[in-house]
């Protein structure tokens, strides 16, 4: 069943959603109650949503990953993440130059390569480390441009989710 995460300012709340055999979406929110909601997009960034006898009209548009939703004229900010993004958001990857200069690790797995070394400079987007992770080999790549000034594994070390792998700080 897919989860997904929506934060509304400083609270998130795990919602899923599947769509059941009749194109009916089941939404169950965070307090375990299952909703049926018909939805229908008529046209890009517009919702109609029927629950029961209750009718909802949106306007949704995204900017910079951040969903505005308008309803009964109130502009409401809300972030939503799949279960994926949501991890990689928690280990800091995935270009964000935000997460600061510790690249953390996305998964549990082991390492099995660190193609640099303290000192050396490496470009965002290069692969840094590798892990194998359900015995396959994963690139994590440098969420930002600079100098490697820790590395905090060793090859063959194992890891956790969050665990801090390398430091790369500004030149």
């Amino acid at each position: 069943m897919p989860i997904y995460y929506v934060q509304h300012g400083e609270e998130e709340r795990e919602w899923s959603v599947i769509r059941n055999g009749e194109g009916l979406l089941e939404v169950t929110d965070p307090e375990g109650v299952t909703h049926v909601v018909d939805a229908l997009e008529p046209q890009p960034g517009r919702l109609h949503l029927l629950r029961g006898a209750r009718s909802a009209d949106l306007d949704v548009r995204e900017q910079e990953g951040v969903f505005h939703v308008l309803w009964r004229g109130h502009d409401t900010e809300v972030n939503v993440l799949n279960e994926r993004q949501r991890r990689m958001k928690a280990a800091g990857v995935g270009g964000n130059k935000e997460a600061g200069p510790d690249l953390l690790s996305p998964m549990a797995g082991k390492v099995v390569a660190t193609p640099f070394a303290v000192g050396e400079t490496v470009e965002e987007g290069q692969t840094i480390i590798i892990i194998e992770a359900m015995k396959m080999e994963n690139d994590l790549k440098a969420h930002r441009s600079g100098k490697v000034t820790k590395i905090g594994v060793e090859v063959g070390q194992a890891v956790e989710i969050g665990d801090v792998l390398i430091t790369v700080e500004d030149e």
